[in-house]
């Protein structure tokens, strides 16, 4: 009995005051760490991570050209009224036939008469009005506001078009006229061999070393179109002939784009939008404020022969990879450890050396110099790259005043005199740490560049948006 009596007096019972004053500590502790920990996640700024995609940079050139070709005007001796029986692109023998000069106008004026009465629509066939209409067909399924210029070449192609079915019409009338009629008319041949071409815009003498940067601004661009019905003054260009395959075209780049392609020895390109690639040798001269690519070319001549401006787009790599922010790389400092410096886990792909590290004395924090007392440490490596000879690792890793024993324990090295190295690479944040590694750029452009995809960073890998918010092994989330 007495014994439990003494036990009874080692219990030491507080009040109930007292176990509510511990109890109102301890939760407001508790409550201050969580208002604490929420204010400073509000206060830091929110990492956003970034998947990583693949994608490709196009880096093919697109400009204007214009097409410079032989071109030989031929004129008239008399003023009429123009009646061509060759098709726009036809080609034509040397001395052939192109063209009349109605002098009188009886052709035209009879042509018109039967235009205007019950027998009009016997001028042209139904397979005549039916080339008319795929014409004006195809310019309304291919129209936008942004290429409402357009227009004026559209007008220029359904004139050709009338024009070549009139003048159809108007050698029956000459034929049934007999040489009454024959007798008032001019007929004018072709003095070479090569393809006709029914206008003129003014660029028929130019060539690329005369070209001007203000022969590229299509506002001041005035196409006049030939055509039967035209009245002619005397010396007046009738059409022209363009005698042979060769021409050129010519593009207008920047002094950026020169440089590029002055590194290759032929160009690929496209002409208006076709599939078709064309290849090519090319020259660049240099003007006041830009370059002029010339193009030369022995084939598709007659293709644009009714064309002076074409859209060309030059055929450059193409480059494909991994598609990253530009803000997401980083440049890092590293330091390089020349391999025979390093301990290397056999168990593990752990690297490591070993260090004589000094202790700051209590007095100066910022202490770098080797002084005072110092013991040798393992330390442990980040490393982000290696070659044949170092491995590039994380300079966070040591302290200045650090000096790398060598393994058999000979000499030593400073840290601060290691040859240095620049990475550039991006964060990885898969497991919610900011690991660094090193990518390689293969092509930038605006906010993004395109990255080598055989190395560390994969498809569908997360990376910190803004590098410059972390830093390396930083905690994300």
């Amino acid at each position: 009995m007495a014994k439990n009596k003494k036990q009874s007096g080692n219990i030491i019972r507080l009040s109930r005051s007292a176990r509510l004053n511990s109890t109102i500590i301890i939760f407001s502790i508790i409550l201050i760490y969580v208002v604490a920990s929420v204010i400073i996640s509000f206060m830091k700024e929110p990492i956003t991570t970034y998947k990583v995609g693949s994608s490709n940079i196009n880096s093919n050139i697109t400009c204007t050209g214009i097409a410079l070709r032989n071109e030989i005007e031929i004129t008239c001796s008399k003023s009429g009224y123009m009646i061509y029986f060759v098709h726009d692109g036809d080609k034509v023998k040397k001395n052939s036939p192109v063209c009349t000069v109605d002098e009188t106008g009886n052709i035209i004026s009879a042509i018109k008469a039967t235009g205007e009465s019950d027998d009009g629509n016997g001028l042209f066939t139904q397979s005549d009005y039916a080339s008319i209409r795929s014409t004006i067909d195809t310019y309304k399924a291919s129209y936008s506001d942004v290429s409402f210029s357009n227009l004026y070449n559209f007008k220029s192609e359904v004139e050709s078009k009338v024009m070549e079915l009139s003048s159809e019409v108007m050698m029956q009338q000459i034929n049934a006229g007999g040489t009454k009629v024959s007798s008032t008319l001019q007929t004018i041949k072709s003095t070479e061999s090569g393809v006709i071409t029914y206008y003129t815009d003014g660029y028929e003498k130019k060539t690329p070393e005369t070209l001007s940067e203000d022969d590229f601004n299509k506002n001041n661009y005035k196409k006049v179109s030939l055509k039967s019905g035209d009245i002619l003054d005397t010396g007046s260009t009738v059409f022209k002939i363009v005698s042979d395959e060769n021409w050129n075209i010519v593009c207008q780049v920047t002094e950026e784009q020169a440089k590029v392609l002055q590194a290759e020895d032929k160009l690929r390109f496209t002409i208006n939008d076709s599939p078709n690639e064309v290849s090519t040798t090319f020259s660049i001269l240099p003007r006041d404020n830009s370059y002029f690519v010339v193009l030369p070319l022995k084939k598709y001549m007659v293709d644009f022969i009714d064309e002076r401006f074409l859209n060309i787009e030059i055929i450059l790599n193409k480059f494909e990879g991994l598609k990253v922010p530009n803000s997401a790389l980083q440049e890092k400092e590293v330091y390089k450890i020349p391999k025979d410096m390093i301990n290397e886990s056999e168990k593990s792909a752990t690297k490591s050396v070993t260090v004589r590290r000094f202790e700051k004395s209590k007095d100066d924090a910022s202490q770098t110099d080797a002084s005072g007392d110092s013991k040798n440490q393992k330390v442990n490596l980040i490393v982000y790259k290696t070659d044949d000879a170092y491995y590039y690792v994380d300079e966070e890793t040591f302290e200045d005043t650090d000096q790398i024993i060598s393994k058999d324990n000979s000499n030593t090295t400073p840290v601060l005199s290691l040859e240095r190295a620049n990475l550039t690479g991006v964060y990885l944040a898969n497991t919610g740490v900011a690991e660094f590694i090193e990518v390689s750029i293969v092509k930038t452009q605006d906010e993004f560049s395109i990255l080598n995809s055989d190395e560390n960073l994969k498809e569908f890998d997360n990376i910190v948006l803004d590098a410059s918010q972390v830093s390396v092994n930083q905690t994300l989330y």
